[in-house]
């Protein structure tokens, strides 16, 4: 009898520790991570080419989690960056978008600061409308968030939110080659525009795009692991980027195919629930599980998914897989890698 208590009595505690751990210590546990992305430009000289802070799903609100998050983010404002990248799921609620401008202002980058939409921007989701989204994929909601409000106000603090729209930065990245960054729309609610977004830099045909129900069969040789860890530019000169929220493999596909060099998504909180071993257990897209967070090298680009900041308001809870604001360092190899 006395075992028995004891039993139940312990295994009491253990619920008790676990779920303290994933509601109020690992949504809380941010940290700044450091990645370096190596390419190769085919300039002899080895050197650091830019430096990207790179933030991704705040899920802003006026809430314990949301002042978490506005106090760290803060904290990174002093940062000295060339660019400034924001992919997505900034606010759940048009009645937050002050409280982001407020923690956003202060930041400066060289180059400048872009960000994009995921779905919380968009619309506001209902308890009823999550639950049938983890059963069935959703690509409409009922409340609809003021996007050109959120765009508007970022833009007054000097942050341009790109719908399928691109820029070409001329000072380059090494001071002469081209930058081209690509700002996409959210390809879950049928936001994503692929001729719109690029056609400002190139023109794309319909047979450029890989839909839906055919990326899996370039799927293969767009993921295709480079172990050498570094980059050769798809066009000397040109360093083309892409914004892009949830890191679905077909927009993925069609990123590769118009030779893209490195693609920073979001969405997938790095799977949220991760175990030793196993990894995450979900992407949250059509995405493989490995590839739920962190650096990948690919056979023609590259590919980095930020497990974010916070969390949607009805699963606010973390295992394994601490929130993260990430300082992306770009460098050249100075030539130094075998050919292809």
């Amino acid at each position: 009898m006395v075992w028995q208590i004891v039993a139940i009595v312990s295994g009491a505690v253990l619920a008790a520790a676990f779920l303290f751990y994933i509601y109020r210590f690992e949504p809380f546990n941010f940290g700044f991570t450091d990645v370096s992305i190596n390419i190769d430009t085919g300039s002899r000289e080895d050197k650091k080419i830019l430096t990207i802070l790179h933030l991704s799903d705040f899920h802003l609100r006026r809430s314990l989690k949301g002042r978490k998050v506005f106090e760290f983010v803060r904290t990174l404002a002093d940062g000295e960056y060339d660019f400034i990248f924001i992919t997505g799921d900034m606010v759940e609620a048009t009645k937050n978008i002050d409280y982001l401008i407020s923690m956003l202002s202060p930041f400066r980058a060289r180059y400048g600061k872009y960000a994009i939409l995921g779905v919380h921007d968009h619309y506001q989701k209902a308890f009823h409308e999550f639950a049938k989204n983890m059963f069935k994929r959703k690509r409409r909601y009922g409340l609809k968030n003021d996007t050109v409000e959120l765009a508007a106000k970022l833009k007054e603090i000097g942050i341009e939110v790109l719908r399928n729209e691109s820029r070409i930065i001329k000072t380059g990245y090494d001071g002469q080659g081209e930058i081209e960054i690509i700002g996409l729309d959210d390809p879950v609610i049928e936001k994503l525009d692929f001729k719109k977004a690029f056609s400002g830099i190139d023109r794309i045909e319909d047979g450029d795009i890989i839909d839906e129900s055919g990326y899996r069969e370039v799927e293969s040789k767009v993921f295709e692991i480079d172990r050498r860890g570094v980059h050769r530019l798809n066009k000397k000169g040109r360093l083309r980027l892409a914004l892009l929220h949830t890191p679905d493999s077909y927009a993925l596909s069609t990123l590769y195919m118009k030779d893209v060099d490195i693609v920073f998504s979001g969405h997938t909180h790095g799977g949220q629930v991760r175990l030793p071993l196993l990894g995450a257990l979900i992407s949250g897209c059509r995405l493989k599980t490995r590839f739920a967070s962190g650096l990948f090298y690919f056979k023609k680009m590259v590919l980095f998914i930020s497990r974010g900041l916070g969390e949607g308001k009805y699963t606010q809870f973390r295992c394994l897989c601490p929130p993260e604001a990430v300082r992306v360092t770009v460098y050249n190899t100075g030539g130094n890698v075998e050919n292809f």
